[in-house]
């Protein structure tokens, strides 16, 4: 079954997250390159590009395996046009991470503002946090859906942090997290051996959750 946003083409952020988000595109007068992880019916995009003059918008990225509902395509297009964006100024990256991280590191590509809300398990969180690497001295990653309901999102967000103090909790919103860089090493966002460790996680968290399954318990 169709998520709702495939009909409402609506972000699928609540209004109080939605503030939180565009204040922080507002007041950081970004310039450079923004990237969104998941974008559902492009109704996130569409307020996010919203947020700038058609001349003086930055480019917009969005990686994203177009697979979350029938037609996800043409509904981003149509959603984008709706709002007088021409859906031709946003590159998408047809995919997940794994397959555009190691080339946009060699070409050297950088962003101002990545939102991650694609896959929320351990795993796949700490995948996408390899963005990191890309962002400039005081840009931004936002994290929706960080809370009780996706534990995956919380324990990448605190194991990130935990390991990179050039990152910094700004602000929450509802299930949003905004970290601002504060500081650029060259030590790696996310080493290989922080990601054996989310893929560990990852399973015995699986395999607890199907035992309580099959034992009855929530």
């Amino acid at each position: 079954m169709a998520r709702p946003s495939a009909t409402t083409l609506e972000s699928e952020c609540t209004a109080e997250e939605r503030t939180l988000l565009m204040e922080t595109l507002k007041n950081s007068a970004f310039s450079g390159a923004h990237l969104e992880i998941g974008t559902a019916a492009g109704g996130t995009l569409k307020e996010m590009m919203g947020q700038y003059a058609p001349d003086a918008r930055p480019d917009f990225f969005v990686i994203d395996p177009l697979t979350y509902y029938p037609d996800q395509e043409n509904i981003i297009t149509r959603n984008l046009i709706s709002a007088g964006i021409d859906p031709n100024l946003v590159t998408f990256w047809k995919g997940v991470t794994q397959d555009f991280i190691d080339p946009a590191r060699a070409s050297g590509q950088m962003f101002d503002f990545v939102f991650i809300d694609g896959d929320h398990r351990h795993y796949y969180v700490t995948v996408d946090l390899q963005w990191a690497d890309c962002v400039t001295k005081g840009g931004v990653i936002a994290l929706h859906d960080h809370g009780a309901a996706f534990p995956g999102v919380g324990w990448a967000i605190d194991t990130f942090l935990a390991h990179n103090p050039d990152f910094k909790i700004e602000a929450r919103a509802g299930s949003l997290t905004i970290l601002r860089r504060i500081a650029v090493t060259k030590r790696p966002a996310v080493t290989a051996a922080d990601l054996r460790h989310a893929r560990r996680v990852h399973l015995m968290f699986r395999w607890k959750r199907s035992l309580k399954k099959r034992l009855g318990l929530r």
